[in-house]
């Protein structure tokens, strides 16, 4: 079930929502916001309230879907070191026999098929996921006008790079990886998004083999992994500290 307004407010310690919404008057009229719903207290109580809203119904879906890519991505992990058991056992000079069943090739075989299988669902999966909070938190900084260096200096800064940041250039790379990886050099706007990328998989401890990322497999799990710790909950404190911190512009 989705989480209740009130739970949301009470566990993420939103003040600005803690006390009633009242209509607003603007020039004799019932005030609009932006996106056209009516307007409570101020655009930045309106924006919170809109944020909270589109979350606590994306809630559930999101926590099924990083379990799933968490799960999958584990798996992926097995199935690897399963890979490289049997390329050593190729490679061993006594190597013991194997035992009844597929030759080893044709588990090796089986084993890549079920890597890239998983490699690729987990991927989904966190795109997913990276798309959704990236679209919830811009329409909240449009909501609130949030200036361009607020969005990036909001804390929690995470290995240098604000949530917002983060969810944007991943989310950049889920949707024109392709692109990506046919432009070399690469555009202004892909560098952008590829350095912060880079910054944050090199600061976790993550390999990467060039500035094009070509040589990380399966970033939008790794980014969200870096984001969540592999925890919903945790994610969710990360981006609600971030919301919650943004300031409105103007």
């Amino acid at each position: 079930l989705a989480p209740s307004h009130e739970e949301i407010v009470t566990k993420f310690n939103l003040e600005i929502l803690k006390t009633p919404g009242d209509l607003v008057l603007k020039n004799g009229d019932i005030a609009l916001t932006k996106s056209g719903d009516l307007m409570l207290n101020n655009e930045h109580y309106s924006a919170m309230r809109r944020f909270v809203s589109a979350w606590r119904f994306n809630a559930p879906m999101l926590k099924s879907l990083l379990d799933l890519a968490m799960a999958v991505s584990s798996r992926s992990e097995d199935l690897k070191r399963s890979l490289d058991q049997v390329a050593d056992h190729h490679l061993d000079s006594n190597p013991k026999p194997f035992l009844p069943g597929p030759t080893a090739f044709e588990r090796r075989f089986a084993l890549n098929e079920e890597i890239a299988a998983n490699m690729l669902g987990s991927e989904s999966c966190s795109g997913a996921i990276l798309l959704n909070l990236t679209s919830l938190l811009q329409a909240l900084r449009d909501d609130m006008n949030a200036a361009r260096l607020d969005w990036e200096g909001t804390a929690p800064l995470i290995h240098g790079h604000s949530v917002g940041v983060i969810l944007v250039a991943t989310s950049n790379y889920f949707r024109h990886w392709d692109e990506w990886r046919k432009t070399s050099p690469p555009t202004t706007r892909q560098a952008t998004s590829m350095d912060v990328l880079n910054a944050v998989l090199d600061s976790a401890g993550l390999k990467q083999r060039n500035h094009r990322l070509m040589g990380v497999e399966g970033i939008c799990t790794k980014i969200l992994d870096v984001l969540s710790d592999g925890d919903f909950e945790i994610l969710s404190e990360r981006v609600f500290a971030f919301a919650n911190g943004l300031k409105p512009g103007p």
